[in-house]
C-alpha cells in the first residue's frame, strides 16, 4: 500500500533530502531502463534500446547526429546503441546520396515487429501506471506533475542545461 505524505514537502524538507529523493527517484528509473526485459517479442531488450529503435521507426533514414541531437545525448553513446541494435539485427545503415559519410538508419521488419510490440507495452503499461497514481491525486496536480517533468527535461539539455547553477 503507497501511503502519501501529507506534510508539504517543498517547504518542510531540507535541500539535502530533497536532492536525495530526486537521485534516487532517477537511479530507479535508470535502473529500470536498463534492465532486459521482454516486450511481447520472446526476446529480451532494454528500454533504452527499445526507445532508440522506436525513434528510428518513426524517422526512417534518420542518421545518428540527428538522433543524437534529438535525445540530447553524445554521438558516441548514439553510435553504440546503433551498434547493438543492428547486432540485433533491428535497423540497417544505407549510405546517405548526398555525399557526406553520413549513414541513414532503417528498421528492419524484426525492427518493425519490435517497435510495435513495444508500444503496445508502453502504453498498456503507462495507462496502468497513471489509472494507479490517479487515485492519489487531483488532475490539476497530475497536469502540475508532468509540466514539472516537462521543464526539468528542458532544463537538462546539454545546450541550455543547468550551467546556469554553476555559474
Amino acid at each position: 500500500m503507497i501511503i502519501i505524505r501529507h506534510e508539504n514537502i517543498w517547504e518542510t524538507w531540507d535541500s539535502l533530502r530533497k536532492s536525495n529523493l530526486i537521485n534516487d527517484y532517477v537511479t530507479r528509473i535508470s535502473d529500470r531502463n536498463n534492465r532486459r526485459k521482454d516486450y511481447g517479442t520472446g526476446e529480451l531488450y532494454t528500454a533504452v534500446e527499445a526507445h532508440l529503435l522506436l525513434r528510428i521507426y518513426q524517422s526512417p533514414g534518420t542518421t545518428v547526429t540527428d538522433l543524437a541531437k534529438e535525445t540530447g545525448r553524445t554521438k558516441s553513446a548514439i553510435s553504440q546503441g546503433v551498434k547493438k541494435l543492428e547486432q540485433y539485427k533491428l535497423i540497417n545503415r544505407a549510405p546517405q546520396n548526398n555525399g557526406k559519410r553520413k549513414s541513414a538508419l532503417w528498421v528492419t521488419p524484426k525492427g518493425k515487429q519490435l517497435c510495435l510490440a513495444h508500444i503496445k507495452y508502453d502504453s498498456e503499461r503507462t495507462e496502468k501506471f497513471l489509472d494507479e497514481i490517479s487515485k492519489y491525486f487531483t488532475s490539476e496536480q497530475m497536469d502540475a506533475f508532468f509540466k514539472i517533468m516537462e521543464v526539468h527535461y528542458l532544463l537538462l539539455s546539454p545546450e541550455d542545461g543547468l550551467d546556469w547553477i554553476n555559474k
